[in-house]
């Protein structure tokens, strides 16, 4: 399986799997069914629907479906010594918004580069690999920057030294972060590393990271979606959708990789 379709495919399915998909298709067979006088698929369709949008509103899914994943690893976990390298994964930079205004924007995804800056400036002498290409098919550093670059260029703002900095720069997803971030770091038998990413994200990159051959790293979760035992109920079916959707993605990622792994 090569990257490219695997990149595309991974686009497809994400849009499969996502709530709002399948609560779409379930309004346009109640509406099909009553056009066709198929009274009781029309019925049965509505309820469904109806029923799921206000479990999805009432009720925290998206926090019971996140919770096993931001739970996997302790955030901020002991090191009995200082890191000789820090991984950033991209995902929190939107390079558009950069090249079109000069500014680093950063999405709700943001402590991935802000505690990035905490611990280069905690850590004076750890290396920094900067993972992110792009999620596109094109040419990746052309007209759209890569998301490494516009890390680098945050970071270093921020008072980090550029030479710390690598810049991994061509991947398309957290498998080719792992790859590619191996072949430019070289790290030596017996280093630490750490890995920053969000908390839903860490299974599957730290699975990613291990299968590429990466040894000794710790991982270092941020971006908490929830807070500890949940929010309760609530009344905010955006919301809900959005934790359920990432949580979804995740486990749906999880399975991909293992699967891709074989193949």
């Amino acid at each position: 399986m090569t990257s490219s379709f695997f990149f595309i495919l991974s686009k497809l399915v994400a849009l499969v799997i996502v709530a709002e998909t399948w609560l779409t298709l379930g309004l346009v067979v109640a509406l099909l069914a009553h056009w066709r006088g198929w009274h009781r698929l029309a019925t049965s369709a509505t309820v469904l629907v109806l029923a799921a949008l206000v479990a999805l509103t009432a009720l925290p899914v998206g926090d019971w479906a996140l919770a096993p994943l931001e739970t996997r690893y302790p955030v901020n976990p002991p090191l009995d010594a200082p890191p000789d390298g820090i991984i950033v994964l991209g995902g929190a930079v939107e390079t558009a918004k950069w090249r079109a205004t000069g500014q680093v924007h950063l999405n709700d995804q943001a402590e991935r580069v802000t505690e990035a800056a905490v611990l280069a400036l905690r850590y004076p002498t750890a290396r920094i690999v900067l993972a992110g290409g792009g999620a596109t098919l094109g040419p990746i550093g052309g007209d759209l920057p890569s998301e490494a670059a516009a890390m680098a260029a945050l970071l270093t703002q921020l008072g980090v030294d550029p030479a710390r900095l690598i810049l991994e720069d061509q991947s398309r997803n957290t498998a080719g972060n792992a790859e590619f971030s191996l072949a430019l770091a070289q790290p030596k038998p017996g280093e630490r590393w750490l890995l920053i990413t969000s908390a839903a994200h860490m299974p599957r990159s730290m699975a990613a990271f291990e299968r590429a051959g990466w040894a000794g790293l710790t991982a270092w979760p941020v971006d908490l979606s929830t807070p500890p035992g949940g929010r309760g109920r609530t009344w905010d079916l955006a919301l809900n959708l959005y934790f359920l959707n990432r949580a979804v993605k995740e486990y749906v990622g999880i399975v991909a990789y293992a699967v891709a792994a074989r193949l």
